[in-house]
């Protein structure tokens, strides 16, 4: 059977849009276009995840969560999908079960979120997705908010940064075995350099998402040694950027 999910959002559009990408998934996707609505649809149908805007009329994420909670369905896991995370409060993100998706974000990275919420068996902490790029095509350019990461299985890749002027700088070349990419905080979900395909490139792919579930009850200092590392990473590229300037 398909596991339910229930999406609340003010933007009909953009429900629509994440309703069909539902489609060609594992997963039923009901809507819901603000919380009192979706409030209702929760407390007459089961649902396995929850994607949640945090800004709505009628009721807010805010207090949708607050009122979810208190029922008998509190272990639901609720994804907070929202360009306004930072006005969270600390009380709401502390609850079990709460996590959080910036908008805009790729719709691989919304399935993929909620598939490592309910689709993976409890043995199995990190499920992967095996992708392929032609010789010369971008897995990601500067800029794009996106966060996944990936390890080379076959091929070689190019880390490269673009200038206004067409030219670039090749940084890197990474061969099998090598990891492209690391963990990312929300509010720095966007891509500091560009990768692509030097060959034709087969990656393992792991979400944001997988990363953050598999830190979960892991000590600081391990998160903290992850940050420390993408700051050190993005630190060379502005360092190479203000080199190409001067």
């Amino acid at each position: 059977m398909k596991k339910n999910i229930l999406m609340i959002d003010d933007n009909l559009d953009l429900l629509d849009v994440v309703k069909e990408l539902f489609a060609k998934t594992e997963f039923n996707l009901v809507t819901a276009k603000d919380g009192a609505e979706g409030l209702f649809k929760a407390s007459n149908q089961k649902f396995d995840a929850i994607i949640c805007d945090f800004k709505m009329p009628k009721m807010d994420g805010e207090a949708f969560i607050t009122e979810f909670r208190t029922t008998a369905k509190s272990e639901v896991p609720i994804i907070i999908y929202s360009g306004h995370l930072e006005e969270i409060p600390a009380k709401l993100q502390a609850l079990k079960g709460i996590y959080k998706l910036a908008k805009p974000a790729q719709g691989y990275e919304l399935i993929q979120r909620v598939r490592c919420l309910v689709a993976a068996p409890e043995t199995e902490t990190v499920r992967v997705l095996p992708v392929r790029f032609e010789a010369a095509k971008f897995i990601f350019k500067e800029a794009d908010n996106t966060s996944a990461c990936f390890l080379i299985m076959d091929g070689e890749i190019e880390i490269l940064k673009e200038f206004s002027d067409g030219s670039e700088i090749i940084i890197a070349t990474l061969t099998k075995g090598d990891f492209l990419g690391g963990y990312l905080p929300a509010d720095e979900r966007f891509r500091t350099f560009s990768a692509r395909a030097k060959t034709s490139v087969q990656l393992i792919e792991i979400s944001q998402a997988q990363i953050e579930k598999e830190l979960e009850g892991k000590p600081r200092w391990f998160r903290a040694l992850l940050l420390s590392s993408h700051t050190q990473i993005k630190s060379v590229h502005k360092t190479l950027k203000q080199k190409k300037a001067s």
